[in-house]
């Protein structure tokens, strides 16, 4: 039951049910899809390229967001069509990984790749937007804690199971197709539990939409850049530790434990978030966030053995999944209601600038011989240059100092 102040629970449940989806899809595109390029004869470096290229597509889909903003299409709603175009979208692209070997057919690789993440995107965009249409100013915290814990979740479990799957068949085509298959059925319960709810945002409310809106973003300048600096370092460390256990010596099946762990922790991170949120206030969090961000790059370097592996791997997914949701909360209250799928997903898609660390991470590795504890260690150290950030994202806009005159 809906209570007051609170997000509808039906919709809650379809927002939980779409990120979860994210998260098996994450778990193979981020942490196995660059072992299955590079088994079916890509060279590392060129498969990173590629990654990065086809993961930059999440750093454009706040151009999606006007879309689902503006548009009705058939009076179905402004957020459930696009939702089932982006599920469907994604689905197809996934089944078509499985059809090109990357090594003979790179070209139609890429664009099935493509396609995945583009639907995706277009879920994920609309997804948010029905969030932040639905979701009271003080509800927002708990419930982008569930929604990364479900992400996170579902990420930690088909991490650990796709790194059995590969440990018994290896990577590569006609070795591990059925992963692509099982990501792209993942999605029919999402499709029939879409078609079923009605949108949060009342039909044909054209007036609501404004171009305007967009010159809000120009008051979170501070934010903007958090999220692309803080994401670059993170993400230049997560999506390459799979590499790095492999180059540790780690098998398959150890680095599918070790990467669940960490998701593990992710949700962890993002669930103790609203418990804290009233005792540490917005200054306190950030300070938490990145201390826990510095630390835990830093601590990648003392692996040695499964047990140090598993140990910092938590403790990574911890303060990864902690700034992940932090920053999601400041982007919720600074989007615009008037294009809230748009604005929201500007903030998501800079954020989404961090792919450029994945590129980044490879090529530093590859010009220092395959150094990865120096690149760690140089990662952390960038980390804490973003402490100097925190007086700028916590400072008070006239604007807001009026609204709450």
């Amino acid at each position: 039951m809906k209570t007051p102040g609170s997000i509808h629970p039906a919709r809650l449940g379809l927002a939980l049910a779409l990120y979860a989806l994210q998260g098996v899809v994450v778990a193979y595109l981020v942490n196995f899809n660059k072992s299955y390029m590079v088994g079916g004869g890509v060279n590392e470096v060129v498969a990173g390229r590629v990654q990065t290229a086809v993961l930059l597509t999440l750093v454009f889909k706040f151009l999606l967001g006007p879309l689902s903003d503006r548009f009705n299409p058939f009076g179905l709603g402004h957020r459930r069509p696009f939702i089932v175009l982006g599920v469907l979208a994604q689905s197809v692209g996934l089944v078509g990984l499985s059809l090109f070997p990357p090594g003979t057919s790179l070209g139609s690789f890429v664009a099935m790749a493509f396609l995945a993440v583009i639907g995706l995107c277009l879920y994920d965009t609309c997804c948010d937007g029905m969030v932040v249409d639905a979701t009271p100013p003080d509800d927002r915290t708990r419930v982008q804690g569930f929604m990364q814990v479900s992400r996170f979740l579902a990420t930690m479990v088909f991490t650990w199971g796709f790194g059995q799957w590969l440990h018994r068949t290896g990577a590569g085509p006609g070795k591990s197709e059925g992963i692509l298959w099982t990501c792209a059925a993942m999605g029919l319960p999402v499709l029939i539990f879409a078609a079923m709810l009605r949108d949060a945002r009342p039909h044909g409310d054209r007036e609501l939409f404004d171009w305007r809106a967009m010159r809000s973003l120009g008051r979170a300048k501070a934010l903007l850049a958090f999220g692309a600096l803080y994401g670059i370092i993170g993400v230049g460390v997560e999506f390459n530790l799979t590499r790095y256990y492999e180059h540790l010596g780690f098998d398959y099946s150890q680095i599918g434990q070790f990467d669940a762990v960490r998701y593990a922790g992710r949700a962890a991170g993002a669930a103790c978030l609203p418990l804290f949120n009233a005792k540490l206030g917005r200054r306190g969090e950030l300070i938490v966030a990145l201390l826990g961000l510095s630390c835990a790059t830093a601590g990648q370097m003392l692996v040695h053995g499964p047990t140090s592996a598993t140990i910092w791997a938590f403790l990574v997914g911890v303060s990864y999944g902690w700034i992940d949701a932090l920053f999601c909360v400041m982007a919720m209250d600074a989007a615009d209601p008037r294009m809230a799928a748009s604005t929201f997903a500007v903030f998501m898609a800079v954020s989404n600038l961090s792919v450029l660390g994945d590129s980044l991470f490879v090529e530093a590795v590859h010009l220092t011989q395959q150094a990865y504890r120096i690149v760690l260690g140089f990662a952390a150290l960038l980390s804490v240059g973003l402490f100097a950030m925190i007086p700028a994202l916590t400072r008070r806009t006239s604007k807001e100092a009026l609204d709450d005159a």
